[in-house]
């Protein structure tokens, strides 16, 4: 089984770019959105000519993209789906003229069936879901925040951070010198009023609060598991 990890959080809270450190060379990411990743060079260490980058918005590609990968490209280690939310967005919007609840309950299972075949990959891979997150509200208040997906519909019978045993919660806290430092939160807690949907195994990370670094999480996973 594959080291399934889930990063949510808002946009421009550092989610893509914390692909940064990572090695371009055992990294393939599918990017749903075809949007640039945001760091400085990025063009020209993830594109299609060095067939790490892929633009695909389809569950079925994404499925046979990471078949291929488990049975034929030993050297990639790492995979990234970009923005994966908008699987089920792009899914709601082709099928906008469909009427009825089934329509909902396949975006599910078709999410569902991207986690079931990760599950199934080599336990080498280190595979990240990035997805936005929407506010959780109670008396017009923020009490804590979800997964982003298409609605209520999906949402009373699919909730992503229930079937990944890893989420990271993407964030910016300010220092005393007043400027942003990016990160992810590693475990659930309670920043003001709200509730941070983190998840992590038990003592894999000592603070509650680390560097958005993908490379980071790679080696604090290899360690507790290996």
């Amino acid at each position: 089984m594959a080291n399934i990890c889930l990063i949510m959080g808002k946009s421009g809270t550092g989610k893509s770019t914390s692909i940064k450190n990572l090695n371009p060379k055992e990294t393939i990411v599918f990017n749903v959105l075809k949007k640039k990743l945001p760091f400085k060079g990025s063009s020209k260490l993830y594109n299609e000519g060095n067939k790490n980058l892929f633009n695909v918005d389809d569950y079925s590609q994404i499925m046979a993209y990471l078949d291929g990968i488990n049975k034929n490209a030993s050297y990639v280690k790492t995979i990234i789906i970009d923005d994966c939310s908008y699987l089920m967005r792009k899914e709601f919007f082709k099928t906008v003229n469909q009427t009825g609840y089934n329509k909902f309950t396949a975006m599910a299972a078709h999410f569902q069936g991207i986690i079931q075949t990760m599950e199934n990959m080599r336990e080498d891979l280190n595979i990240f879901l990035i997805m936005h997150c929407e506010e959780v509200m109670s008396d017009n208040v923020i009490v804590g925040y979800k997964a982003s997906t298409v609605g209520k519909l999906v949402d009373s019978t699919y909730n992503p951070i229930e079937v990944v045993p890893m989420v990271l919660f993407s964030d910016i806290i300010y220092g005393e010198d007043k400027k942003p430092v990016y990160g992810f939160y590693t475990h659930r807690c309670v920043k003001g009023t709200v509730e941070i949907p983190a998840k992590s195994p038990a003592d894999m990370f000592e603070e509650d609060f680390i560097p958005n670094d993908l490379s980071l999480i790679i080696k604090a996973m290899d360690s507790y598991y290996n």
